[in-house]
């Protein structure tokens, strides 16, 4: 059975991409994580990028205590205090079941919710 029960829809403002893409990789994740880009108009330029993930409850939990750790977890040795404080501070996230969600959807809720879309290449919605 796999760890990864949780689906994870999330955003950020371009400008906090980065660093919160850095924290995920001090957590465990490997490589760019934000690679949705996000406008209120869907046409560039992008204002936001995003992405959708199968994670672990405990990496749900920690993103959750940002900027802190929940209880018992150690501070990861290669996470910066200024890129966690980019996640608490920027980054916007839902979380469910994996087995039960719908990643596309959960996304595009998300994102709708938030006055954002996705932004198309050839400008078309």
């Amino acid at each position: 059975m796999t760890a990864y029960t949780r689906r994870i829809a999330f955003f950020a403002p371009i400008g906090q991409a980065d660093a919160c893409n850095r924290a995920a990789n001090a957590l465990g994740e490997s490589g760019p994580n934000f690679e949705v880009r996000l406008s209120a108009t869907g046409t560039e330029p992008a204002t936001h990028t995003g992405g959708s993930a199968a994670e672990t409850e405990l990496f749900i939990s920690v993103v959750s205590a940002a900027p802190n750790m929940p209880p018992g977890v150690p501070w990861p040795e290669d996470l910066v205090v200024a890129d966690w404080q980019a996640v608490a501070d920027a980054l916007v996230f839902v979380s469910d079941s994996a087995r039960a969600t719908n990643a596309r959807q959960q996304f595009e809720v998300l994102i709708e919710a938030h006055g954002l879309k996705r932004v198309q290449p050839d400008g078309s919605e």
